[in-house]
């Protein structure tokens, strides 16, 4: 599966307004569940945190990746948000997120979702994305962005 399917223009919210964690947490779970019309949102939101308190997901300068795996999920899901005045996430490096990439895999496939992480971080290990998608001024210009980096891996 390809990031640019996860984190199509509709799992794509430019503007985050959560100022910490919890707040970001109920804000992209929602903005999921209305994107793929989920019903799952307060089992989403539990697995999330099992998963957090295991270690942040708060893992690169400025960017987290919550994750978790699910049963019943029939392809990994995700949303992308941007923040520009960044979230207080409790980051290893102490410092705020500004771009947080959701995603939300089948339990029983976690091969599929080890693949669509390391494909994540193949993307992320080059810099100038980072630069490029927290630039972009809507959710098709991020997708494009996406697709464009995809390619040259």
């Amino acid at each position: 599966m390809l990031v640019s399917e996860i984190f199509k223009p509709d799992n794509i919210k430019i503007s985050l307004e959560s100022d910490d964690k919890e707040e970001l947490f109920e804000e992209i779970v929602n903005f999921l569940a209305d994107s793929e019309n989920l019903d799952n949102r307060d089992e989403i939101l539990e697995s999330l945190w099992e998963r957090e308190r295991k270690m942040t997901t708060g893992i690169a300068p400025k960017i987290a990746i919550p994750h978790t795996k699910l049963k019943g999920i029939d392809q990994t899901l995700g949303v992308m948000g941007i923040s520009e005045a960044g979230i207080d996430y409790d980051s290893l490096d102490g410092n705020p997120v500004h771009l947080v990439m959701l995603l939300i895999g089948n339990e029983d496939k976690p091969e599929a979702h080890l693949q669509v992480l390391k494909k994540l971080a193949t993307l992320l290990s080059n810099p100038e994305f980072y630069e490029r998608i927290t630039s972009c001024s809507n959710p098709n210009e991020v997708s494009e962005t996406i697709i464009e980096f995809e390619e040259e891996i």
